[in-house]
């Protein structure tokens, strides 16, 4: 997955045409460029033959950028362009999804062979890795928002050591810790254990080491070791967040 992005200026449409070697675009952001501000300015894309859709509108000191979730098709050729001032202009800004043979993308293989081969025995999955999920509490909320790959995620935490119990790291929900999921930013126990989550949800995910840190181990976690995460998951977005931070947490149960 690499990230994408573009500036447009008034009047200056940007043509993007898809690459078999970087993947789908997704569009995750909308933001007004450095200069002089003096009115609305709307951002729309042109999809082949079709007539224009508009994106969002932006307006100085009032709405200056837009969260948007837009993946577009391999064999479309799209064109942006910004209408509004000529002094100022807007930035979009995604990532590419890369693909493999079949035109899904790994993320989503993997997570769909593991998915296969499960055991589901009430609110526990076991898979033949030996990585355990376990549904602690099904969130209330109202969004219909899932945790896939290319989500902005936040979580608050507690990571275990299995046979002892030892908490070698966590993070509450004052203090959460920001990622993408499907960019290799978390083991891939976490990966799969997190993936299909709402914003509300709290998981127990039990990971063998070969999905944890392995036979290197890390800070505080011996070579081979089992873990256990209690996730619950924050929000789901498709933006970066305003502040992103990976300090370390202190030792306290999730929220």
């Amino acid at each position: 997955m690499a990230f994408w992005g573009t500036e447009l200026l008034a009047g200056e449409p940007v043509t993007y045409v898809f690459k078999k070697s970087q993947g789908r675009l997704r569009i995750c952001k909308a933001t007004l460029g450095v200069g002089l501000a003096e009115g609305r300015s709307v951002v729309q894309c042109k999809i082949g033959d079709k007539s224009p859709i508009l994106l969002c509108s932006l307006r100085p000191y009032n709405n200056e950028t837009c969260s948007v979730d837009i993946e577009f098709k391999e064999e479309e050729k799209v064109i942006f362009e910004a209408i509004g001032p000529t002094t100022t202009s807007v930035h979009l800004a995604g990532f590419y999804l890369t693909n493999n043979a079949d035109g899904q993308s790994d993320s989503n293989e993997v997570k769909k062979a593991e998915d296969d081969e499960a055991r589901v025995n009430g609110r526990v999955k076991t898979f033949p890795s030996g990585l355990i999920i376990e549904d602690l509490e099904k969130s209330q909320h109202s969004s219909t928002m899932i945790a896939s790959p290319g989500s902005m995620v936040s979580v608050s935490y507690v990571g275990k050591l299995k046979f002892t119990g030892y908490i070698f790291e966590s993070r509450n929900s004052s203090s959460p810790f920001y990622f993408r999921l499907g960019t290799d930013a978390v083991i891939a126990g976490l990966e799969i254990g997190i993936t299909g989550m709402r914003v509300g949800d709290k998981r127990k995910i039990t990971i063998p080491p070969s999905m944890a840190y392995g036979p290197q181990g890390r800070k505080n976690v011996p070579p081979e070791s089992w873990v256990e995460y209690t996730i619950k998951l924050l929000s789901i977005s498709n933006s970066v967040p305003p502040l992103f931070s990976d300090e370390q947490g202190s030792n306290v149960e999730v929220d």
